[in-house]
């Protein structure tokens, strides 16, 4: 007799239920950790954005008890999600719960970042890591709900990982045809490599880590057509994922291709979305005890319909309203980049930025930008050091504020130019050199 007769605890006994409690228990682990991090950054400074949830309740869910009662509601649901108690219950709790914590989280100043359109205008957008999560449960209350009955767990857990499916499949159709709709077939290009390469390889310099000399990413600022062959085909890979829905086959080579796809912009371009790899690795498994077959006829059409409506739903509203996500990622226009150092006079020697002045390169560099927009450079150069002394690391005598200027040409050539942002009686002349 299966667990659904007798109740969980006789799970091992049943090799289909096993299976159906690892689904369960492997979702819910992905979900608890992708809250961990929310929880432990909510109000962690740098304010509210008007108008936002967070704006009228962010305090209140930040403080030590508003962080105690998510984190036990999140924990609880999650629980009696994987042990197949409630389950339809559970679901809408730890739905609840998680997109209640993230659109507070989503709701902090930090939460994001700012892109430059190609009029010149500014657009802020969210952090998109935890939105395919958001989008999963998303369908999964919806589906389960639907196909029902609410408190079986056997069949509740297959429907369950049909809205898995159908939200991946959505969701990263709507992220290749947002591309398409910014850059037309242009997106693959020849300048994103050699250009955001070597942008956070001058970031990660700034922080103290060697240039690179060698290996995939040094190969790809040097021969941009190789770039452009991957970047097709990570868009072929983002349109093909409704043919994971077609069975178990066709869904092991996609989502592996997804873990690998998440990998490389993690290792390459720092883009760090562990998240979605480990819904697609969950994805490649042969999970639930009828994950390794195709969606059943008699319950295909509810999984479909709400990975379309999710998938409508981000292409009309974009990411305004969460967990919906039409974010077309690298489309913005490849303008000259600045990056902040902190270097020996003549510039060969990088004190790292962290470690001095509690900051990374990048986030001194936007830090910068912003000043620079307010004519108010000077000031931001008094605040840094004003900030080392008050940390109780205070620069080195001989340390200048580099200013570096990344830009990239058509065919993909990269050019470094360096000036000395203050004024040293060792500083070295403004220099400008090719990145290959």
């Amino acid at each position: 007799m299966s667990m659904y007769e007798h109740g969980w605890l006789d799970v091992w006994g049943d090799s289909d239920a096993v299976r159906d409690l690892l689904f369960r228990g492997l979702f819910a682990l992905i979900t608890l950790m992708a809250a961990w991090g929310p929880l432990r950054e909510l109000g962690s400074g740098g304010g509210w954005r008007s108008g936002t949830l967070g704006a009228r309740a962010g305090d209140r869910l930040s403080s030590r008890a508003g962080r105690t009662t998510l984190g036990l509601l999140l924990a609880v649901s999650a629980g009696a999600f994987t042990a197949g108690v409630a389950l339809w219950a559970a679901l809408v709790l730890l739905a609840a719960g998680f997109h209640l914590l993230v659109v507070v989280y989503l709701s902090q100043e930090h939460s994001g970042y700012t892109t430059e359109e190609d009029d010149g205008t500014k657009t802020f957008h969210v952090h998109h890591h935890l939105h395919l999560l958001g989008m999963t449960l998303l369908a999964m209350v919806c589906t389960v709900g639907v196909l029902g009955p609410a408190g079986a767990a056997g069949p509740g857990t297959s429907h369950a990982a049909q809205a898995l499916w159908g939200a991946i499949a959505a969701h990263y159709v709507v992220a290749a045809v947002a591309k398409v709709r910014k850059r037309g077939l242009r997106w693959p290009d020849r300048r994103l490599f050699p250009f955001y390469l070597t942008l956070f390889a001058r970031y990660s310099a700034g922080d103290g880590q060697p240039l690179p000399e060698r290996g995939p990413a040094r190969a790809l600022t040097l021969h941009p057509q190789w770039g452009v062959l991957l970047l097709w085909a990570a868009l072929l890979l983002e349109f093909s994922t409704p043919v994971m829905l077609i069975g178990y086959g066709p869904r092991l080579v996609i989502a592996v291709s997804l873990v690998v796809f998440h990998l490389c912009c993690r290792w390459w371009l720092m883009v760090d979305f562990r998240e979605n790899a480990m819904l697609a690795a969950l994805a490649a498994l042969p999970l639930p005890h009828d994950g390794h077959g195709l969606l059943a006829p008699e319950s295909a059409a509810v999984p479909l319909a709400v990975a379309a409506a999710c998938a409508a739903v981000s292409l009309i509203l974009g990411d305004r309203v969460y967990p919906f996500s039409s974010l077309p990622m690298f489309t913005a226009p490849y303008r000259p980049a600045t990056v902040i150092s902190l270097r020996s006079p003549d510039g060969t020697v990088v004190h790292p930025a962290p470690a001095h002045l509690g900051s990374t390169t990048s986030a001194l560099s936007r830090q910068y930008d912003a000043a620079a927009a307010r004519n108010q450079v000077e000031a931001f150069l008094a605040e840094l050091r004003d900030t080392a002394a008050a940390r109780g690391t205070p620069l080195p005598g001989e340390a200048v504020l580099w200013r570096e200027v990344v830009t990239v040409s058509p065919e993909g050539r990269v050019d470094i130019s360096q000036t000395p942002l203050e004024r040293h009686p060792g500083a070295g002349p403004s220099s400008s050199t090719a990145a290959d």
